[in-house]
């Protein structure tokens, strides 16, 4: 069988996906993931055949604040509520990720149009798909593939489909087909290779679904649950850690793809590094120096590295800092390692933050305003109280409840071979 995993060009979009190409590589099938060349090398470092898709010559219409608002009024939650704050957290990403397929000012989108001829050519079997990468569900269509969502973090958007939907039901709320904003920011990407917005292009066929069941989800989606097999990039073990922490062990990380979309000076780190120069501590700080800052003072409890694999250094830690993307959350869940999130002023980590802090398996503290008193304080607890172990261990037996890569296989096979259409 032949399977193209197509991916948006963000390294924390790309992990996810790996350990399942993997186990269909070793099954016997022929993979190819294809994203923009910025991802190429990632891609064939994790041992994947690489189908460069190109890169944009002139960035997409920004998203503006008009767009947001009519998908807010469409919406209409109740202000306040915890479904407006999750929205609102979600919101430009979520509307930001289907602008990236559309056309430039001249017209052009080599990605998607490379992706769709990629897949006319090969004509793979099945194609898997990131639900930031649209036009990939197109390519599923014109060349007859069974076509299936690969999530990397909760379903939003099947999320906000269903809220949508129940607007479009009730003829007072004004919500029509032909004003839903979803339909009308992903009309670009499909309309392009000649089809109209449309339920099963917009979820596929089915979902592989990674992330445990008791985060948001649509009910509506057809679901393949599988487990999160952390990967998170490949490096050579440095030598030091391979002996043990002399004290607790804390890791630092704001991400490998906030290292690429961020610039300049992170608040976060600083007050991290502040609170760890007064604590019996060894940090491990996988920061860049545009993170750091020029000015950042770095105490002698605290080790930098541009990077390091969390696989590598997770089984050594007691505690993690982060930023709250779901990577990193479960590269620490799978050691069972308690966790620390501090979110940044968009409240983007706003559904690890709760799952964390639901499951006591570690503490949330928002970014604004942060000091290092507060944050050693809240780690110190994180390091020292039994309850937030006792949460880590939930939160990963959350995680093994579900189906390896390895065993899932057999089903996508039976998926596939339901849904191929074999135009």
């Amino acid at each position: 069988m032949r399977i193209l995993i197509a991916v948006a060009p963000l390294t924390a979009h790309l992990y996810p996906s790996v350990p399942l190409a993997w186990a269909l590589q070793t099954a016997g099938h022929d993979v190819r993931v294809a994203s923009n060349s910025g991802l190429v090398e990632q891609i064939t470092a994790a041992g994947l055949t690489a189908v460069g898709l190109g890169e944009r010559t002139l960035p997409p219409a920004p998203v503006t604040d008009e767009e947001l608002d009519r998908f807010s009024d469409a919406l209409a939650f109740e202000a306040g509520s915890d479904a407006d704050q999750l929205w609102r957290a979600i919101r430009f990403y979520l509307v930001a990720a289907h602008a990236r397929y559309h056309p430039d000012r001249e017209g052009r989108q080599e990605p998607a149009d490379n992706l769709v001829e990629a897949a006319r050519s090969w004509r793979p079997d099945l194609v898997v798909w990131d639900p930031a990468c649209p036009a990939a569900s197109v390519a599923a269509r014109v060349c007859g593939a069974a076509s299936a969502r690969m999530m990397w973090g909760p379903d939003y958007l099947g999320w906000i489909r269903g809220r949508l939907l129940e607007r479009m039901a009730d003829p007072a709320s004004g919500v029509r087909p032909d004003t839903d904003p979803l339909a009308a920011n992903l009309a670009p990407v499909f309309e392009r290779y000649g089809h109209g917005f449309s339920e099963d292009l917009l979820f596929g066929d089915f979902t592989v679904d990674p992330i445990p069941s008791r985060l948001p989800r649509h009910p509506g989606v057809r679901r393949v649950p599988m487990r999160w097999v952390p990967y998170t990039g490949a490096a050579p073990v440095p030598p030091w850690l391979s002996r043990p922490p002399s004290r607790p062990r804390v890791c630092l990380s704001l991400g490998v793809t906030g290292r690429t979309v961020q610039e300049g000076r992170d608040a976060r780190v600083a007050a991290a590094l502040e609170a760890a120069a007064g604590m019996d501590v060894e940090v491990v700080a996988t920061v860049n120096a545009s993170q750091l800052g020029p000015d950042t003072r770095v105490p002698d409890n605290v080790r930098l590295h541009d990077y390091v694999p969390l696989t590598q250094v997770m089984p050594t830690c007691s505690a993690i800092v982060h930023h709250g993307g779901f990577g990193t959350f479960f590269a620490a869940a799978a050691h069972r390692v308690p966790q620390m999130i501090v979110t940044d002023e968009l409240g983007s980590s706003l559904s690890s933050s709760r799952y964390l802090t639901s499951k006591g398996a570690g503490v949330a503290l928002p970014g604004d305003g942060l000091t290092a008193d507060r944050l050693g304080e809240e780690l110190s607890r994180v390091l020292t109280e039994p309850s937030f172990r006792e949460g880590a261990d939930a939160v990963f037996a959350d995680l093994a409840s579900a189906p390896r890569p390895t065993e899932i296989v057999p089903v996508l096979e039976r998926m596939a071979a339901r849904h191929r259409k074999g135009a």
